[in-house]
């Protein structure tokens, strides 16, 4: 009867081990490695979207060959971020899919739906961008 509490209060111990690692890290291995980013520095954001006046005859065609999409697609310059890279703004990941005429060193332009969201995001200056690996 020892034995069998015996190795009852070691299951349990050993569970309370196992969570209390999630617990006190708040991720699982899988989640760690799944967050590795790289830092990039410091970009201006501004923002676009498919009207003639941001995107002219271009719409919302991208240069990577995708239709731009609200939260997903950025545009970027592509001596700085290849097209096709993960990157974390503010903790949203959008993808490098669009390059533009205005888009020079350390800027990047979140694509939206509307011209109004565009205006109301405006110019953002000393962003922290990450690369996600």
């Amino acid at each position: 009867m020892l034995k069998v509490m015996k190795k009852k209060l070691l299951v349990v111990i050993t569970m309370l081990v196992v969570a209390s690692g999630f617990i006190f890290t708040g991720s699982t291995s899988t989640e760690a490695k799944s967050n590795k980013v790289q830092y990039l520095g410091k970009y201006k954001l501004t923002a676009y979207c498919g009207c003639k006046k941001c995107s002219g005859k271009w719409g919302t065609r991208t240069a990577s060959g995708k239709k731009a999409k609200q939260g997903r697609t950025i545009a970027v310059d592509r001596r700085k971020i290849k097209l096709g890279t993960k990157v974390k703004i503010k903790g949203k990941t959008y993808v490098a899919e669009d390059v533009g005429g205005g888009v020079k060193g350390k800027h990047i332009d979140v694509f939206f739906s509307s011209h109004k969201q565009t205006m109301k995001f405006g110019k953002k200056k000393g962003v922290k961008v990450y690369k996600v690996k």
